[in-house]
């Protein structure tokens, strides 16, 4: 592994992922009980239902058919995850993170399954250390909303992405990840903006109110949708599709549910939304 840190903003995500890692996060804990006989049926056309946990979402559907023998790149995915189900496709993966606590994961699924994984600790607006025209799939989790510009992250991408190749990139919903969320209230869920719609470093008041204009940065920004969609237009992506997180599709029974959960909350507030794009086949 070899350590990038731009500045200030890098050193901030960089401590803040190694307390998520300490703290035992979700998104820190490798997968080492994926059902390997599952993945090697699909990868052997025996069954078209991807195995769990990815299943028949849209977009992993896309990015993970028939990946034996392509290159991979997870950005700014790293803990043993996305490169396990990735890996076990057969595709040829790289991982990069700004976290060694998080490429441990990686290495340490690679251990468990018994596969090689390439690993390299960096910042996501850097991707000098990666071939260009190498990759022919980029998927990124949640993680933009660490840098200030995203056309850094992007651009980058375009430059290492082989014509045709595809690009899958998640985000925080913009306006309403600086919503304060007060829970449900009987009736439905009580969201106030105390914001106006702009872009900036997002900082945090002493009373807990993430907002743009007083307290202490969180190392975060907040991106509008047309810094989203045209960013990567103007990088040269081309966008193919848009879906929301948690897919509105899902087949989900809210009686099911108790309101005021977070499945629950999920079905009433997106969290996330994904952008699935690719770099023409010729410029």
């Amino acid at each position: 592994m070899t350590a990038r840190y731009k500045d200030e903003i890098a050193r901030i995500n960089r401590e803040t992922f190694a307390r998520e890692k300490q703290a035992g996060k979700p998104w820190t804990i490798p997968w080492l009980d994926l059902d390997v006989s599952a993945f090697r049926a699909y990868r052997a056309g025996e069954t078209t239902s991807l195995p769990k946990p990815f299943c028949e979402d849209p977009v992993d559907r896309i990015m993970m058919e028939r990946v034996e023998g392509l290159n991979v790149l997870c950005l700014a995915g790293g803990g043993g995850q996305q490169s396990a189900v990735f890996s076990l496709l057969g595709a040829d993966v790289t991982v990069l993170d700004l976290t060694p606590e998080q490429l441990k994961g990686d290495e340490l699924a690679a251990e468990h399954y018994g596969y090689v994984v390439s690993i390299l600790q960096g910042d996501m607006r850097d991707l000098s250390d990666l071939p260009a025209v190498h990759f022919d799939r980029v998927y990124q989790p949640i993680s933009t909303l660490f840098v200030p510009n995203l056309k850094e992250v992007f651009s980058g991408v375009v430059r290492i992405l082989k014509p045709g190749g595809l690009y899958s990139v998640d985000f925080a919903v913009p306006l309403l990840y600086l919503a304060e969320n007060r829970g449900w209230d009987g009736m439905g869920y009580h969201l106030i903006i105390h914001q106006p719609y702009r872009r900036g470093a997002i900082l945090e008041s002493k009373d807990g109110i993430v907002n743009l204009s007083q307290g202490e940065f969180m190392g975060e920004f907040h991106h509008l949708l047309s810094d989203i969609m045209n960013g990567m237009i103007e990088c040269g992506l081309v966008i193919r599709a848009v879906w929301e997180s948690p897919r509105p599709d899902e087949t989900i029974l809210l009686a099911e549910l108790q309101p005021g959960s977070e499945p629950h909350q999920n079905q009433f507030i997106p969290f996330g939304l994904t952008v699935l794009s690719n770099k023409p086949e010729t410029s």
